[in-house]
């Protein structure tokens, strides 16, 4: 069974949440950025979240992990195949979710709750600020009206993006998502697999 070491509101909420809408089984373990026990550390030596274990199989990437799962556990219509229609724009969005917007949220958290007080306001936090709420706008125009970003429907890729209201909180710029963009997060949220992964503790 594939243990997930979990935080609540950690990058883990996609790992958990694509197990749900796939019916895989799980276990979690409590994976804490400041005080991580020896197990998280002995799994995930950079104490970053989330971290997986398989067997012998172990990774600290929430988007590789998604990946490995519906590798593994599919086929599942999660995944776009490469012969479909918007296997572009699935693979695109997969991967944005994480290097194009939350990646950037990183610095910008770890400078509002662990900077001096007097360094938490500089040039970088503005900066990576800016760029997030730009790639924020980038995808809020090139949905549009459509109710997932590939394929016509509900994906991995959808997962991926759809945590950066989560992250964007933490960052201190949830009231930066463009309108029509929380209410595609929002919608997502009401699946019932999101609201048994979000409340995992």
């Amino acid at each position: 069974m594939l243990k997930i070491y979990h935080s609540q509101g950690a990058r883990s909420l996609r790992v958990l949440w694509l197990c749900e809408e796939m019916g895989v089984p799980y276990e979690t373990a409590e994976a804490s950025f400041f005080k991580p026990s020896d197990e998280f550390k002995a799994v995930n030596p950079l104490r970053t979240v989330p971290a997986m274990k398989d067997g012998d199989v172990s990774m600290i990437e929430s988007v590789a992990m998604m990946i490995y799962i519906m590798s593994k556990h599919g086929p599942t219509d999660l995944e776009v195949r490469p012969h479909e229609a918007g296997y572009a724009d699935y693979l695109q969005y997969l991967m944005f979710g994480e290097a194009g917007l939350a990646a950037y949220g990183n610095p910008l958290v770890g400078t509002r709750y662990m900077a001096p007080d007097d360094q938490k306001q500089n040039w970088t936090a503005d900066y990576l600020k800016s760029a997030i709420v730009k790639r924020l706008q980038f995808v809020a125009d090139r949905l549009g009206d459509k109710p997932y970003v590939a394929a016509d429907r509900f994906t991995a890729a959808d997962i991926s993006i759809a945590y950066i209201a989560t992250g964007a909180k933490f960052a201190g710029i949830e009231g930066d998502i463009p309108a029509s963009l929380m209410r595609y997060i929002e919608k997502l949220r009401e699946r019932p697999a999101y609201v048994r992964a979000a409340a995992v503790k």
